[in-house]
């Protein structure tokens, strides 16, 4: 075997291992290292002849019909990027030299007796009824539900629902629930949040899966969906009535506190003896009486942000003298702590009680009216395919995709949810077990899964990082068990990015604390290359924008005889840097190209933002006002 010699060299080498037809395969691949590609190749040596690893020398294992290749994408777009440039492709073979088309083929492994049949699978691809199956999960899931409408529970003629009707769906929905509450109810969810704040709420509840038990027994067992609630927010033992009432009757080792609290009003500074003073007062009362002054209680003991005041709100001299009498009222400070912190348990769990029991109404009209109306959320999809395949009635459903899917490919898999991998799992279980493993004719059938784990959305619909790694996983013991080949390459060779940008990049994440956020537990960050090693690169870090200094003016010093011809104000940091930025583009544009360079236009030049806010504004401004032309997506 020969060693890569350059970056090059070392991609094609990555790349022909991750495309390799006979093996499943999990990938991670960086920014910008030809997943798209990598994918075609995958499709296109899946179609076509190829060896037998197990008998090179023997005869070539047929190609796999087009048909029984599934490829899920993110997103529309990916997806028909990716048939378009199939199509492409195998176009450019029809046509080709057999000299050029032989280099093609060897590029990809395939020998070169296929010839024939890569010309063929241009035709062989348009005729296939429906195309390549080609497109997101969403819309595989929207397929499977309108051919199993009858094992799904589904109307077969369901509308899909955009998220504007499904807002004002919830609205109306909402409207008419609320109206039929009682206001004991309500009442505390008023007072706590808005309308606009509770249809965000029920739409996350709606959207989540792990809501549905809590939902289910708000509506027949309050109770336990209360202590479970309890317990979760670590509420052990509640006490019986009123916490605070309790804690006012039942004081552990009172008249020590006492003692504590007289001998601090005897011996210390005036302020402490003033304190100890009213706590004495405090504990004179009834528990009833101590109840309706409990805030000035808690008060003596903890700060404004709750926290434990320091050697009782003594100081550090009177607390090394009188250690025991400060001990004494800190142990009560950590009572009131660990009772101010049931409180607020208990009343988040009466809060979140209240939420659901009121979300259960709505969220069941609101489904019914779906229902009514034939129509189908994406969400609804997910759920409901998962469903399907999991129905202990769906040996049918499983029979006939068993018997149409040879070849799974997955893109973009660090933003899949958990519905959706349990998908995949379904699809693919017989991939790894009996007689379904393998195909004389065909070759093994296999799993395919391109992602990188430090590019997740994280929580955006459902993606969870975690899945990534757990479900890889999953399918390497799958696959290991049934004797097939199993492979995880990194594509860590950047055609996007040139030398400098990936060598800030590695040094940047080369920091155990800064790689924890985007690498995987217990791997570093993999080293990254350009494909571009020749080709230049800068980059620049500038320092802070100071904040507005109180009285600064925003052009200089005004001249204090000169009259005043336009208004005069004080600049905001976003300000300050859009402006700054605005400048530094407006001279970049200006400057000659170096020799053998083109000019700089203002379509070379790309800033990103973390996210749509008034600083944007403010640098479109201050583009427009340097005659810098401007687009925003």
């Amino acid at each position: 075997m020969t060693l890569p010699t350059s970056a090059i060299d070392l991609a094609n080498a990555q790349q022909n291992a991750a495309s390799d037809p006979n093996a499943s395969v999990f990938v991670s691949a960086s920014a910008g290292s030809g997943k798209t590609k990598l994918l075609i190749d995958r499709l296109l040596r899946l179609m076509l002849p190829r060896q037998n690893p197990h008998d090179p020398a023997g005869p070539l294992i047929p190609g796999t019909w087009p048909g029984r290749i599934l490829c899920l994408t993110f997103t529309k777009a990916a997806a028909a990027e990716m048939a378009i440039r199939l199509q492409r492709t195998l176009g450019e073979w029809v046509t080709l030299p057999d000299d050029r088309l032989d280099q093609a083929l060897g590029r990809l492994n395939v020998p070169t007796s296929a010839r024939t049949e890569a010309r063929a699978l241009f035709a062989r691809v348009l005729d296939l009824p429906g195309g390549m199956r080609i497109g997101t999960i969403h819309a595989f899931c929207q397929s499977l539900l309108r051919r199993f409408p009858l094992e799904a529970a589904t109307n077969p003629h369901f509308t899909l629902m955009e998220d504007t009707d499904a807002s004002l769906a919830l609205s109306e929905a909402t409207e008419a629930e609320l109206g039929r509450l009682p206001a004991s109810l309500v009442e505390p969810l008023a007072a706590q949040i808005s309308l606009v704040d509770l249809l965000g709420l029920l739409t996350e509840l709606r959207f989540s899966s792990q809501s549905h038990d809590a939902l289910a027994l708000a509506r027949t067992d309050r109770e336990t969906l209360r202590t479970k609630l309890l317990r979760a927010l670590g509420v052990k033992a509640v006490p019986d009535g009123d916490p605070v009432l309790a804690a006012c009757t039942d004081i552990p080792d009172e008249d020590t506190l006492r003692e504590a609290l007289k001998t601090m009003l005897e011996t210390a500074p005036t302020t402490a003896q003033k304190r100890a003073a009213e706590m004495l007062d405090w504990l004179s009362h009834y528990p009833p009486e101590r109840a309706a002054k409990w805030s000035a209680w808690q008060g003596f003991f903890l700060t404004g942000k709750g926290e434990l005041r320091k050697n009782a709100g003594a100081s550090e001299k009177y607390a090394k003298n009188y250690t025991s009498t400060v001990d004494r009222i800190q142990e009560e400070g950590r009572r009131i702590l660990a009772v101010e912190e049931t409180r607020r348990a208990i009343t988040l769990a009466n809060l979140t009680l209240a939420l659901l029991r009121t979300a259960a109404p709505v969220l069941e009209t609101y489904s019914t009216g779906k229902a009514l109306r034939g129509q189908v959320e994406y969400d609804d999809l997910i759920l409901r395919t998962l469903g399907l395949l999991r129905d202990p009635g769906a040996a049918w459903v499983l029979y006939k995709l068993d018997g149409g899917i040879d070849h799974l490919l997955l893109d973009e898999v660090q933003d899949t949810s958990r519905e959706q991998w349990r998908i995949a799992g379904d699809l693919t279980e017989e991939f790894f077990s009996g007689v379904g493993a393998h195909d004389e004719n065909s070759g093994p059938r296999t799993v395919f899964a391109v992602g990188d784990y430090k590019q997740s959305i994280y929580g955006f619909q459902g993606a969870d990082p975690e899945a990534f790694r757990e479900w890889r996983q999953t399918f390497e013991k799958r696959a290991h068990s049934a004797g097939a080949l199993w492979r995880e390459p990194q594509l860590t060779v950047s055609f996007r990015s040139t030398t400098p940008v990936l060598s800030l990049v590695d040094a940047v994440f080369s920091h155990p604390l800064a790689a924890r956020g985007v690498s995987e537990p217990g791997q570093a960050m993999p080293r990254h290359e350009s494909a571009r090693p020749g080709q230049g690169g800068r980059v620049e870090l500038w320092p802070l924008v100071p904040r507005a200094i109180e009285g600064e003016e925003d052009v200089g010093e005004p001249d204090p005889w000169a009259a005043t011809r336009k208004n005069v104000g004080q600049i905001s940091p976003q300000q300050r840097l859009a402006d700054t930025l605005a400048r530094w583009i407006a001279a970049q544009l200006l400057q000659p190209p170096a020799p053998g360079e083109t000019q700089l236009t203002p379509g070379d030049v790309l800033i990103l933002v973390p996210r749509r806010s008034a600083f944007v504004r403010a640098l479109i401004r201050a583009l427009k006002t340097a005659d810098v032309p401007v687009a925003t997506l």
